[in-house]
């Protein structure tokens, strides 16, 4: 994967982040994606481990702006955006653990997110996710908001939440933009 060749901005994004020191940007191992893969049962997607081990993690900059993206949802198409984005693997690691596993203040709660699906992150209640299910097997999924709930054992949380986004990791980086950019490809479509 050439990230500056896929997306400039996202690659600027991706060396401020990775200028920024330990606490904003940390290498991902193949030792990490084992774990993952562990944790969730099945390989992920060759395009996201690329990305994992040649870069790691990128996250939003206000500076540049590349953290829209294009979203549908069952009853409505809309722009979002994350600042979050594709956290480093032991990042995502720790969410898988904690939407797939309960808390001790959230008892029974298990799992908040579908099982089937590969949250990458956790820090601001929404998450990006990979679909692990083999029909749709690598799509990149929006869940706007993670809920103290079970996944799917209530009537307004559930798979009408989670939104369609690219058809792959690849995809899903290449559509990325300023919010001005993706409006202009998406005129019909309001910021979420």
């Amino acid at each position: 994967m050439d990230l500056e060749t896929l997306n400039p901005k996202v690659f600027k994004m991706w060396e401020l982040q990775r200028n920024g020191g330990p606490d904003f940007f940390q290498p991902s191992t193949k030792e990490d994606i084992k774990e993952i893969e562990r944790l969730v049962e099945t390989r992920i997607p060759e395009d996201y481990r690329e990305f994992l081990l040649q870069y790691s993690s990128i996250g939003g900059s206000i500076n540049v702006g590349a953290y829209f993206f294009p979203c549908n949802f069952k009853k409505k198409s809309v722009i979002m955006g994350d600042l979050s984005l594709v956290p480093w693997a032991k990042l995502t690691i720790s969410a898988i653990r904690a939407y797939c596993n309960p808390h001790p203040a959230f008892e029974g709660v298990k799992p908040r997110i579908s099982r089937e699906l590969l949250p990458l992150t956790r820090d601001n209640s929404s998450t990006l996710l990979i679909d692990l299910r083999p029909e749709s097997f690598g799509n990149v999924l929006y869940l706007p908001y993670v809920r103290q709930q079970v996944f799917g054992k209530h009537a307004n949380y559930g798979w009408e939440n989670v939104g369609y986004v690219a058809p792959s990791f690849t995809d899903f980086i290449r559509e990325l933009g300023t919010e001005d950019e993706i409006k202009a490809r998406y005129p019909d479509r309001k910021v979420a």
